[in-house]
């Protein structure tokens, strides 16, 4: 990048407007060594803190410093105006474009800077990753049970670090969620268990919404997680940029899903006026935490670097142990509770984990 440029905004700064992109390239700075760049016209920049900040509730400034190359065109959109753009058509697609754009870019940088975090660091992200799931699960039990007893147990654990870091690495690839759609079932098609949907490094010409069964999600041959939850959205990033397929999709039972193709959408939101802002606000979330897990990972990096030289790694090797330990523990629990309680789904749910 050239001397000249225009800086939009800075990290910690404060959230006050997105912008409008006429032409040029604007550089990202996910961290003081991660940078990528999203190039392009008529492009809307800076939604993810202001879809979070205003939509997701949550309190949050500038999660990264965007500067545009100098001679750009660019102008300011003020928050009520952006919020207001959502409920239209070509607004929404556009900033779910670019939403989804630096979702695949943030996401590649992870990929990178994960590859050099050592053995103990991936045994703590499993453990975090395992205990973070199964509180989920038992949240989710809880608003639909509303025990008492399981709000007590779920609160012995949810403030520990071991969760915090379980739920860094969660949320930023979890999925998009839409609400039950009848306008839209004339699109839905039914698949026998084991029946291929989408396959893996091919083109992504449509996106699904589950309406019923589940999904097995395959990278590599190896079966990764399984979308099970009604309204489960997967494959608009594919759709939106039209890159190729991140995953293979498989029936793992008889399911039943609405399959939409870029050539739907502008019918779809007139059916679903918030469809479009929907996956707008989901792919904001991702790349809201994919920002923060870029910063925790690099401090990995730095501080088993630090570890090696200082420590011959045992710092590193005690956080991996208490990781295993804390999770070893909350299994231990659940099973004692749901002895006391005789309780099936908790039984379920040690087995599952």
């Amino acid at each position: 990048m050239s001397g000249n440029y225009i800086k939009l905004y800075a990290a910690t700064g404060v959230v006050n407007s997105a912008y409008f992109l006429s032409e040029g390239s604007v550089y990202f700075y996910a961290s003081n060594v991660d940078k990528y760049a999203i190039s392009g016209k008529n492009l809307i920049i800076g939604s993810t803190e202001i879809i979070m900040k205003h939509l997701h509730g949550v309190d949050t400034d500038r999660i990264e410093t965007a500067v545009a190359e100098g001679g750009s065109d660019v102008k300011k959109i003020p928050v009520d105006k952006f919020i207001a753009g959502l409920s239209t058509y070509s607004f929404a697609l556009n900033a779910s474009m670019v939403l989804a754009k630096q979702v695949f870019l943030t996401n590649q940088i992870l990929h990178k800077n994960m590859t050099e975090l050592d053995g103990e660091e991936k045994k703590i992200r499993d453990n975090t990753v395992a205990y973070y799931n199964i509180l989920a699960r038992m949240q989710q039990e809880n608003e639909k049970r509303r025990i008492p007893w399981l709000k007590e147990l779920i609160g012995e654990f949810v403030n520990s670090l071991t969760y915090r870091k379980g739920e860094a690495y969660c949320k930023s690839s979890e999925p998009t969620k839409m609400g039950t759609v009848v306008a839209l079932s004339d699109r839905d098609v039914e698949y026998e268990r084991g029946a291929l949907i989408c396959e893996e490094d091919t083109p992504g010409s449509e996106m699904y919404i589950l309406r019923s069964g589940a999904i097995d999600v395959f990278v590599k041959g190896v079966c990764i997680s399984t979308v099970d939850a009604p309204g489960m959205v997967v494959g608009e990033t594919s759709l939106l940029l039209g890159t190729d397929r991140t995953a293979t999709l498989k029936a793992k039972n008889r399911a039943v899903i609405t399959k939409i193709t870029r050539d739907d959408l502008k019918e779809v939101m007139e059916k679903q006026h918030d469809f479009l802002s929907g996956i707008a606000m989901a792919l904001a979330k991702r790349h809201y935490f994919n920002v923060g897990r870029i910063e925790s990972v690099n401090k990995s990096i730095i501080g088993q670097a630090l570890d090696r030289e200082m420590m011959g790694g045992d710092k590193k090797a005690a956080l991996s142990k208490r990781a295993q330990m804390d999770l070893q523990t909350l299994r231990d629990r659940l099973d004692e509770v749901a002895r006391e309680k005789k309780s099936d789904f908790l039984r379920e749910l040690i087995e599952k984990s």
